[in-house]
């Protein structure tokens, strides 16, 4: 079993928007604007819901939620150092965190305020694809 969706929740979809398109460069699958954002990840889903929309009734259950998650995205061991100077260049604040021998995350916020972490599948003793 592996995780299929992972959702986050975002007050401004447009700043969000910008941000997972622009700074991290993930391509947007899908959105219903003002409600959601879908982008697709190396096999699975990344979902950023509009809190308040979100739990409006609809076709499939209301998601409810408020911005302050966290979400992990796997990054290859050898670009640590490349996307912590990206981050940094688009004026996020970065923690860097190493986990021994098994690699290291970096640590920002989205506009949002949720907690998103880069780090190689490693850190979880998970071989990189």
């Amino acid at each position: 079993m592996r995780a299929l969706e992972t959702c986050l929740y975002a007050d401004d979809l447009t700043a969000a928007e910008e941000f997972y398109t622009g700074v991290l460069g993930l391509t947007l699958h899908s959105k219903v604007e003002g409600r959601h954002l879908f982008y697709r990840l190396d096999g699975s889903m990344l979902l950023i819901f509009n809190p308040t929309e979100s739990t409006r009734p609809g076709d499939v259950p209301s998601h409810a939620g408020k911005p302050g998650g966290h979400a992990c995205l796997a990054i290859p061991r050898e670009e640590t150092d490349t996307w912590e100077q990206k981050l940094q260049s688009h004026g996020l604040s970065v923690t860097r965190y190493a986990w021994g021998q098994r690699g290291e995350s970096l640590y920002f916020h989205d506009p949002a305020g949720n907690v998103l972490e880069l780090a190689p599948a490693s850190i979880w003793g998970i071989m990189d694809a």
